[in-house]
Order: structure tokens, then C-alpha cells, then sequence
């Protein structure tokens, strides 16, 4: 199919059969364009593959100017695509000036050159004529570089080649890349150029550098749901929480944690909280560097509060503000119960992260103090927002 499809691409628009209907030439110029491009890009990729190899070993020890001899693409492509390969590679050359490589223009190098002597007259380009070019005074660098694109079944397959600019016209150095056409496009910015089996190997050393042990800090805020009937329920409690987070794997596709959490508001309520957590990944099977990942997780957490505005947790019924008054006038109210809570966590750069959740109380599901934002089976009375960071 890769084999038909880069056929396609070097037919040329009009060569299509007469018998075609405009529906069928439409179709067939759509997708002559589609492989097109995915040709384009993949010859960008082996131009950015050429140009890493000469960072790690430059031709020259020094800056070094050299002409562009030709680029050279499959016939069918339109000559436009030679243009922009050319100048593709002039970019990139520009954005890597470590490669001691620079293009230089040459216009009698390009140019048809007529040269009679007394052996015969030779028609052909200045730089196919070193002699020519030292007569006319070109001053255009001792090098001239070639690059030839080839489509060769499925592979498309890069040569180039230096050739010094002497009578003899030697080839100081050529090189050879292909690529499968089926293959996708890196899509490589044009500085600081990796190969793809370099990008790879830091991919996982970064993973690796990263361990499977992490500290989060977390601040978040529970919220409970109001009665539907006379009941006061208590204010948003905020938490600090800080712990241990455990991937069970590289990739970070199963977490566990174990936090410890804080709670205070100066004469209105303090607590204490143990909670644990497994989550699972949910875009992919292996955690991104580059992207956000969104974890689920479930969790179960036991909390102690104290203090006048945790009287809602200790009373069934519901709550007024003559019972409000009497807490506060006798002993600071303290309540101890247990949570289970699921929800999404959304976390970006590796450092930071957003999670929300729903938490049921199973010991207050009687306690009139408490409505529900949802029920599945049991009431979830507890709304909670999270801000965590990873260190």
C-alpha cells in the first residue's frame, strides 16, 4: 500500500486517465497531496538526520564555505519541492553554525557556462567547470555540496555527497540515509537536532532520573453539601497535606500514596487527616513528558477535627443555633469518622497538578447536618478541589 501510494505521489496531476470521472480526479489529487506532504516532511526528517550526523563530526575543523551544487527530488513532485528542501537545509545549517558548514551563492556556479579552447567547446554549469570558475573570477569557496531524494519502493532515501572544486572534481565525502515512507515525521525544531534513537535514550534517562518515589505537598479544600432541611452543616475545611507517592512502575501507569494532612482555622476548627490513594492512568500506558496526564484515583482517609465548628459532625439531628451556642460555650466538640472518596487528577509538567473529588461519609449518612452532591448508593456529602506539586 506504501509501494501504491508513493506511485501515486510522482503522477502528475494531469497524466490522470481520461475515463476518470471529476469525483475520481478529486479523490486522486487528494491523495496524491496527502502523500506528498507526508513525503515532504520525511525528507525534511533525512535532511535533519544529515545535518545531526555533521555535529557530531563536522567535515571541517573550521568554518568553511561551500556551494549548494543541486538538490534533487522524485520527478512528479513539482519543482517547488526542491526549492523548499533547499531551503530547508539552509535553515537548518543556519541554526547550527557547530557544523562549520556555510552555504554561500554562487551565481556563476549555477549559471550555464559556454567555454570554448582549442580541444572543444564545452556547454555546462560553472560548477561542473572549476577552470571556468578560476577564469571568471568566482570567489565562491573550494567545496560544492549535492543532495539527491530518491523514492525507492517504499523507502525514501537520501544521498549527498562533497566534491572538491579542481580540474578532477574528487568526491571528498559522501553518506547515505533512508527512510521507511510509512514512517512518521519527527517534526524536529531546526536547532538542537537529536536523532531519533538519541531522543529516545533521553526520554527514558529523564524517566529514570525521575525515580519511582515522589514527595507531593497538596492544598485543598473540602466543601459539604447543604441540608435540605433546618440543618447547619460545617464551613469548608482547608487542608495541608504532604506524604509519600510510590509509581509501582516506570511509567507511572499504577501510583500509590500516603499523605498526612493539617487543618486550621484559629478559634473556629482544627483537624488531623491519614489518607491513602491508588491511581491509574487514563490517557495512555506510560506517563508523557510533554503533555498533560490524567490520572483516576480512589481513596480512603480518617479524619479528627476539634474545635466549635465541628459541632455538625457530632449531632444527628439537625443543628440549630441554640445547639451552635451551647457548643460554644461548653467543651470544644471533637469528632472522629472515615472517608472514601474517587475523582480525576490532572496533572502538568510533572510538577503540578489539579484534582477534584467526591467523598462519602458512611458514619454521617444519617446526620440531618449533611445533604449530598450525588448518591451512588451512598450519600457523597463532601465535595474537594486540590492544587498539588511533586518534588
Amino acid at each position: 500500500m506504501t509501494a501504491l501510494l508513493v506511485v501515486l505521489a510522482l503522477v502528475s496531476p494531469g497524466q490522470a486517465a481520461p475515463s476518470l470521472g471529476d469525483a475520481e480526479r478529486a479523490e486522486l489529487e487528494r491523495a496524491r497531496a496527502e502523500v506528498a506532504d507526508q513525503i515532504q516532511l520525511s525528507a525534511y526528517d533525512l535532511v535533519d538526520e544529515l545535518v545531526a550526523g555533521w555535529l557530531r563530526a563536522p567535515l571541517f575543523g573550521q568554518p568553511t564555505p561551500v556551494v549548494l551544487g543541486g538538490v534533487t527530488v522524485p520527478v512528479g513532485l513539482g519543482t517547488g519541492f526542491a526549492a523548499l528542501v533547499e531551503n530547508h537545509l539552509s535553515q537548518v545549517l543556519i541554526q547550527n553554525p557547530s557544523t562549520n558548514l556555510e552555504l554561500v551563492y554562487c551565481p556563476a556556479c549555477s549559471a550555464v557556462v559556454v567555454h570554448s579552447g582549442p580541444e572543444a567547446t564545452v556547454i555546462a554549469r560553472g560548477i561542473d567547470q572549476p577552470s571556468v570558475l578560476d577564469q571568471l573570477g568566482a570567489d565562491a569557496g573550494r567545496h560544492a555540496l549535492f543532495v539527491d531524494i530518491e523514492a525507492e519502493g517504499a523507502w525514501l532515501v537520501l544521498r549527498a555527497r562533497l566534491t572538491r572544486l579542481t580540474p578532477d572534481l574528487p568526491v571528498v565525502w559522501s553518506y547515505t540515509l533512508a527512510s521507511s515512507a510509512s514512517s512518521p515525521a519527527l517534526l524536529r525544531q531546526p536547532q538542537m537536532l537529536k536523532s531519533a534513537e538519541d531522543a529516545h535514550h533521553e526520554y527514558e534517562q529523564t524517566l529514570r532520573a525521575r525515580g519511582p518515589v515522589y514527595i507531593p505537598a497538596r492544598f485543598g479544600i473540602r466543601s459539604y453539601a447543604e441540608p435540605s432541611g433546618n440543618g447547619t452543616n460545617p464551613p469548608p475545611f482547608l487542608w495541608l497535606q504532604t506524604g509519600l507517592e510510590l509509581g509501582t512502575t516506570e511509567a507511572r501507569a499504577w501510583t500509590s500514596s500516603v499523605l498526612l494532612g493539617y487543618s486550621i482555622v484559629p478559634q473556629a476548627y482544627q483537624g488531623l487527616m491519614l489518607q491513602a490513594r491508588l491511581h491509574r492512568l487514563l490517557t495512555g500506558r506510560a506517563r508523557s513528558l510533554t503533555r498533560p496526564n490524567l490520572y483516576g484515583f480512589i481513596g480512603g482517609a480518617v479524619f479528627t477535627v476539634w474545635g466549635a465548628a465541628t459541632a455538625p459532625f457530632n449531632d444527628d439531628n439537625a443543628l440549630n443555633a441554640d445547639a451552635l451556642i451551647a457548643a460554644l460555650e461548653g467543651e470544644t466538640p471533637r469528632s472522629r469518622f472515615g472517608g472514601l472518596h474517587l475523582g480525576l487528577d490532572l496533572r502538568v509538567g510533572e510538577r503540578m497538578g489539579y484534582s477534584v473529588f467526591l467523598e462519602t461519609m458512611p458514619a454521617l449518612r444519617n446526620n440531618n447536618n449533611f445533604g449530598a452532591y450525588a448518591q451512588f448508593g451512598l450519600p457523597f456529602q463532601c465535595l474537594g478541589i486540590e492544587v498539588g506539586f511533586w518534588f
